[in-house]
């Protein structure tokens, strides 16, 4: 059975059974799973189960989705443990019978933080029962490792490769432990975190608390003012195992980790963390890092290398012996017959070397030298223009969204290229200016022409969307001289007058006051058809009309006393009803009709 794992910005965790063969996720009501931050779409994403693959779809969100820290464009397949980030908000896919059965047939090795990278990736880790509430919940395992797997960790200034860590442990589910709470540790046995570059390198941080907050802003624990920093960007999370991991926060510039791109990852001793253009090393407590022209190595305290001035005083001596050896020979030179040459003067050069480069514009990482072959060079810029080029396409359409997944692939290295990064800064603004050109689109396919004057007004100041813009304000135009034209060749509508209904009801009035009075003088005559007749014409006129109901209810009550009729008194009877309804409460027949159906 599939399982759907999520965990939000605070650490909690639920786990969703994936019973369906698909699954909306986003904001508004009648999604699947309903995401309630605002940086998650109404509408955001779908999960596709299609025999024993799992695909993820971006359904047009604002802010995208990422798996394993790469933004996705169309369906895109998942596998167990990988990273899937939607918002704020964290997810991962397992299967619960595979990871049962492997359970079952693997030993339980444990962790040792001391080992090497190989070692955590090949261990078997058998992970506590999550407890009542979730008692189905399987362990997580993978394959056994022998001893002669497991290597001592490599030298520190070659930072070990991380393997993936996108998979959130089901340990970690809410229910499964308590929720962690922030506590103070002590200084002297706490990690540090160093920088090593800009003009903060040699800094140094303490975490001194079982969560920490880095970032740009005062209101972070950690707080370093530079400019390729989000104003909350990552956090450090001491877990219960003793193991430190870093978090990204949706940061802009993203979280590396020796030289690797993280959404999360568990730390070691030496690694080296890049937020944005920022590095720093994660120290253990007791070790010192010294900081040489960039680089860093971790000693000691003991073993921390003091300045010496050796390698100056024999740059010094070397330089010495030059000019001297110049000098001895332009002596032995001014002996000859002939006329010397002049000796060209040795200018000696500064052998002190700043162990420490300082950068100007602190946002800005001094580039290496360009080592990669011309034609790869070449290849990327062409590829990059091509991207460029597509990214262009689909905005001229009007499909930004396709348009940011081509600009998100257009690198220079490891960062976005200068021409992608300017447009992606226009795309965000230029989305409601699409919202407003498609209204105006649904609105003259309406044939609603001042709606659609008003949308492409809200668009005017587009960049992007001129095409789609003067494309839509032409067809508007068009539409607006054909009605002018038809309207022209149209005579004008003249409407019928309307009756005046004070002469209407005045006519209605005089017409049932002829019928009451000729109903009266039938009835007195004993011609009581006739009366009835009129009567109930009277009531075809004005169904609810007191004196015709009581008239002719009297009628039918006269000629049923006289011809000794049950039908007509029973008629009577109803109409008398049907007067006290209809009657003004001050009527003052009420009261004698009343008695009359009382039989008094």
């Amino acid at each position: 059975m599939l399982k759907l794992i999520i965990e939000d910005d605070e650490g909690r965790k639920t786990v969703v059974p994936f019973v369906r063969d698909e699954i909306t996720i986003g904001r508004q009501e009648g999604n699947t799973i309903r995401l309630t931050e605002r940086n998650v779409s109404r509408r955001h994403a779908r999960l596709l189960r299609q025999s024993v693959n799992v695909l993820i779809e971006d359904l047009g969100s604002y802010n995208g989705i990422k798996v394993n820290g790469d933004r996705i464009t169309g369906q895109v397949q998942v596998q167990d443990g990988d990273l899937i980030q939607i918002g704020d908000y964290d997810l991962a896919i397992q299967r619960e019978e595979e990871a049962r059965a492997a359970a079952a047939s693997s030993a339980t090795v444990p962790l040792d933080p001391s080992r090497a990278p190989t070692a955590l990736a090949t261990a078997t880790v058998k992970l506590p029962d999550p407890g009542a509430t979730m008692p189905s919940l399987p362990v997580v395992n993978v394959p056994e490792a022998s001893e002669d797997d497991i290597q001592d960790l490599p030298a520190a200034d070659e930072p070990p490769r991380h393997q993936s860590t996108a998979v959130i442990r089901i340990d970690q589910v809410a229910g499964s432990r308590p929720q962690r709470t922030v506590q103070a540790l002590d200084a002297n046995e706490a990690p540090r975190l160093v920088v090593l570059n800009t003009d903060f390198a040699g800094r140094e941080f303490p975490c001194v608390r079982t969560e920490l907050r880095i970032g740009r802003t005062d209101d972070n624990d950690i707080a370093i003012d530079h400019r390729s920093l989000s104003r909350t960007h990552c956090k450090l999370v001491r877990e219960d195992t003793g193991e430190w991991k870093i978090i990204d926060l949706q940061s802009a510039n993203g979280l590396m980790v020796n030289g690797e791109p993280y959404a999360q990852v568990t730390l070691r001793i030496g690694d080296v963390l890049e937020l944005g253009h920022l590095k720093m090393k994660f120290v253990a407590a007791g070790d010192a890092v010294t900081i040489n022209s960039g680089t860093s190595k971790v000693a000691s305290e003991s073993s921390r290398p003091s300045s010496s001035k050796g390698p100056l005083i024999a740059v010094v001596l070397a330089l010495l012996v030059v000019v001297i050896g110049g000098g001895g020979y332009v002596m032995m030179k001014s002996g000859s017959t002939t006329d010397p040459k002049p000796v060209k003067p040795v200018t000696p050069v500064d052998p002190v070397v700043d162990p420490i480069k300082v950068v100007e514009n602190p946002t800005v990482e001094p580039k290496p030298p360009d080592d990669r072959p011309k034609s790869n060079q070449v290849d990327v810029e062409q590829k990059n223009d091509k991207l460029i080029a597509d990214a262009e396409a689909s905005i001229a359409s009007g499909d930004l969204t396709t348009a940011e997944g081509y600009l998100q692939q257009c690198k220079v290295g490891a960062s976005l290229c200068p021409k992608a990064q300017a447009m992606l800064g226009q795309l965000s603004s230029e989305k409601g200016y699409l919202a407003a050109l498609n209204e105006a689109k649904k609105a003259l396919d309406k044939g609603d022409l001042k709606a659609a004057g008003v949308a492409l007004d809200n668009a005017r100041q587009t960049k992007l969307l001129k095409a789609k813009l003067t494309e839509l304000d032409q067809q508007r135009s068009v539409a607006v001289e054909a009605l002018v034209a038809a309207n022209a060749n149209k005579p004008p509508v003249v409407k019928p007058a309307q009756p005046d209904p004070n002469v209407v009801n005045e006519a209605k009035k005089a017409q049932i006051d002829k019928l009451l009075a000729d109903a009266k003088e039938a009835k007195t005559n004993g011609t009581f058809k006739t009366a009835i007749e009129l009567l109930q014409k009277c009531l075809s006129i004005d169904s609810k009309n007191p004196n015709c109901t009581v008239s002719l209810a009297s009628t039918y009550a006269t000629r049923g006393s006289k011809e000794n009729n049950e039908e007509d008194n029973k008629r009577a009877k109803q109409l008398y009803e049907q007067f006290l309804k209809i009657a003004a409460p001050d009527d003052t027949r009420r009261t004698r009709v009343k008695d009359i159906l009382d039989g008094k």
